[in-house]
């Protein structure tokens, strides 16, 4: 349920699969750079590929902290899951920034053309 008026929204966001370090922090500077203002808060744990550790990543509005990696997984869910607390940003947005930039770049080990 989402407690705050028109304007502002809660939501998660999950990822299945690790995520390339490139898209993840590809994917946060443009979210930061486009509509960094209006993102009032975001914070997770991250499954990074290449890491065998959990990555927590914390935000507020442009500031974003350095990732700091967990000793371990708290369960058995690898997903990445990210909580956004977002003034006049829809979910789609976040959504789809992600899945273009992680169509559009290369991936870890792939021929860059």
């Amino acid at each position: 349920m989402n407690r705050h008026d028109d304007h502002i929204r809660a939501f998660c966001f999950h990822v299945d699969e690790p995520i390339p370090d490139e898209v993840l922090t590809t994917w946060l500077e443009l979210l930061m750079a486009f509509v960094g203002s209006n993102i009032l808060r975001v914070k997770g744990i991250l499954n990074v590929e290449g890491s065998a550790q959990p990555i927590v990543v914390h935000g507020v509005q442009h500031i974003f902290h350095p990732p700091v990696p967990l000793p371990a997984w708290p369960s058995e869910d690898r997903r990445s899951r990210l909580v956004f607390i977002t003034q006049d940003v829809d979910r789609e947005v976040v959504e789809r920034t992600f899945e273009a930039l992680r169509q559009a770049l290369p991936q870890a080990g792939e021929p860059t053309a």
